[in-house]
């Protein structure tokens, strides 16, 4: 019924993602909802009829695709699918980033680098959840206002503002506790400067930069590390679990999913095309 865009489908379409051979040819989506038309043998936890999202890494972007049981879980009444597809990728990295890679405590302070993006709007939502004092970067009035909604105690805007100055003299100068960035370069590098006496640099990939292999040593306790939502949940598949909690918000009005742009499934191209920009707030998805 829908699939939502995430930014490793470019990766996949340009080639920066190893695929061998036999692997081709192959279908992007890495996260979608509908329902369940036909169960494999052994499959107990779920009934044909059922509305479901999944989380495969490939095959959203078609009609009918392939699941393991393990890549599924129910959707609850009152979800729509469109919303309940744009919530796997964003969510578990944001939660698990921030509350198992970078540690985020109540009272802490918390930078989210682009905040209008899929991501950044998880994690503002998710920060607030936790009980944190949370800023986020992004461009444009409209922008700032919308994330000024979300729950962001403070918006900076990047193109008229210093966001290491504006970020310290919103902590007071003293820094941020967590930093979730996913720009690269020099936002990288700028958001190391941010951070307070034991704070830490999660990175979960360069958009518009890159990163270091390794993370730089830091001083004074402060600590830079790279996510990856993929690698945590292989080592912890019983994680993907967590996205049942985000459901439940979401029908309980909870947390927001924000959809930027529908597209129909045949005007994949442009829907790709306008993910590769930067004017988009939330996310994009495909419907039939």
């Amino acid at each position: 019924e829908a699939a939502s865009l995430n930014r490793a489908d470019l990766g996949l379409r340009s080639g920066n993602y190893r695929i061998a051979p036999e692997d081709l040819p192959i279908v992007p989506g890495r996260e979608f909802a509908g329902r369940v038309t036909k169960l494999g043998d052994g499959v107990r936890d779920f009934q044909v009829g059922q509305r479901v999202v999944a989380y495969t890494g490939t095959g959203g972007y078609a009609e009918y695709a392939n699941a393991k049981e393990s890549e599924v879980r129910p959707l609850p009444g009152g979800v729509e699918a469109a919303a309940a597809a744009a919530v796997p990728t964003v969510f578990l990295t944001a939660w698990f980033g921030l509350i198992e890679e970078g540690k985020l405590k109540s009272g802490e302070w918390l930078l989210v680098q682009a905040g209008s993006s899929g991501v950044g709007i998880a994690a503002i939502q998710i920060g607030k959840q936790a009980g944190a004092k949370v800023v986020t970067t992004t461009s444009g009035d409209e922008k700032a206002r919308r994330l000024g909604q979300l729950g962001a105690n403070a918006v900076i805007d990047y193109t008229r503002n210093d966001f290491v100055a504006e970020g310290l003299r919103a902590t007071d100068n003293r820094g941020f506790d967590v930093v979730l960035e996913m720009i690269g370069g020099e936002v990288y590098q700028k958001s190391i400067e941010v951070l307070a006496p034991g704070g830490r640099l999660v990175s979960i990939g360069g958009a518009f930069g890159k990163i270091p292999d390794t993370p730089p040593a830091l001083t004074d306790g402060r600590v830079a590390s790279r996510f990856s939502i993929t690698n945590y949940l292989k080592a912890h598949p019983e994680g993907f679990k967590q996205l049942d909690t985000a459901l439940q918000w979401v029908r309980d009005g909870k947390y927001q999913v924000v959809i930027d742009r529908s597209f129909p499934l045949a005007e994949t191209r442009a829907a790709q095309r306008f993910l590769e920009g930067r004017d988009h707030f939330g996310k994009i998805v495909l419907i039939p």
